[in-house]
């Protein structure tokens, strides 16, 4: 039997959708099945485009986020509130959000949407990255740094790197590529040795 979320993917028919990425838990479940609906409807971007409108204003409007995130608000009170914000989308996003609403599962929206999110970056063969330093890099260094890095990109894939500042960090800097994690701050050698000298005296 469908779990409740790919019902109504499952309702669509069609040939079956591969995943450009693996998804986990109920979020996940939730956002896979909105993108194989959306892709089924042949309304990918324009479901994508507006779900972002959506949680431009969840992020930036506390009332919204609350009310949606209320657990003592009846879920037909979400339902038709949700139907009302919903009301110009696309159709597969109306349905999408109102099995939410019905499944109770709206507490869940903020992974859904990042979830979903990963799956189109990996749809559209997107690759972020953060580098981390204490001052801003060098344009050599940039691109020495984002040579390494392509390393772990395939080839039709667009790296995208995003530098971040942090002094907390000391020296060096921080790679974050996907789910790959690059330490090579000053900040984690001086933990390293700090956890030798513990070892050492205890």
């Amino acid at each position: 039997m469908a779990s409740e979320p790919h019902r109504l993917a499952d309702a669509l028919g069609g040939a079956k959708v591969t995943l450009p990425c693996p998804v986990f838990g109920v979020g996940g479940r939730y956002a896979s099945a909105l993108y194989v609906s959306a892709i089924k409807a042949n309304a990918l971007d324009k479901v994508s485009a507006e779900l972002k409108v959506f949680k431009d204003a969840y992020e930036s409007q506390a009332d919204l986020k609350r009310f949606i995130k209320d657990p003592t608000l009846k879920r037909k009170t979400k339902a038709e509130a949700m139907t009302q914000i919903m009301k110009n989308s696309d159709q597969v996003l109306k349905n999408f959000t109102g099995v939410m609403c019905d499944n109770g599962r709206m507490d869940q929206i903020d992974i859904v949407m990042s979830e979903f999110t990963r799956l189109m970056n990996a749809h559209n063969k997107q690759v972020f990255a953060t580098v981390t330093t204490v001052y801003p890099l060098s344009a050599a260094d940039s691109e020495a740094v984002r040579e390494a890095l392509q390393g772990f990109v395939k080839p039709d894939e667009t790296l995208n790197i995003e530098q971040v500042i942090d002094k907390e960090i000391l020296g060096g800097m921080v790679c974050a590529v996907g789910d790959k994690r690059i330490d090579l701050s000053v900040l984690s050698r001086v933990k390293e040795l700090q956890r030798a000298m513990e070892s050492a005296i205890a």
